[in-house]
């Protein structure tokens, strides 16, 4: 008989709900948080990745009518020096860039694809996130001085 009192009481006590509810929360809510900063950092190496991939190309432009003919392996040492310095700050471990020389559809022109591929760190240890690695290509078209 002693016990159903105790039940009583304790079905109407509430000091520590909010703590219980809390913990129950706190997981959730701090997951969605951490995505939310991870989908910010996708996009910015994202936009990195692009813009990289144009400055490179407009530098190897640059450097062909300036009379400087640079080889594949010349540029994407550029194009990676670039992607690891202050103005795209990408991690030189995760930036992968190939640039090879492609049969040319204009004749006269020298034609290479540069393929940049940068793996995105995982701030969410136990969800995959490989499949949102980045990868980027585009031709450039140089012009002999």
């Amino acid at each position: 008989m002693r016990l159903l009192p105790f039940t009583n009481r304790l079905a109407r006590e509430q000091h520590g709900g909010v703590l219980v509810e809390f913990a129950l929360l706190a997981p959730v809510l701090l997951t969605l948080m951490i995505g939310v900063v991870q989908v910010g950092i996708h996009v910015q190496n994202s936009n990195a990745v692009r813009n990289l991939a144009a400055d490179g190309a407009r530098a190897a432009a640059v450097e062909y009518q300036r009379g400087n003919a640079l080889s594949a392996s010349q540029i994407a040492a550029e194009i990676q020096a670039r992607g690891v310095g202050p103005k795209y700050n990408l991690v030189l471990d995760r930036l992968d860039v190939e640039v090879t020389e492609q049969a040319s559809r204009i004749a006269g022109v020298t034609e290479m694809q540069i393929e940049i591929t940068y793996a995105m760190p995982n701030f969410l240890a136990f969800v995959d996130l490989s499949a949102l690695d980045i990868e980027y290509q585009r031709p450039i078209f140089l012009l002999p001085a």
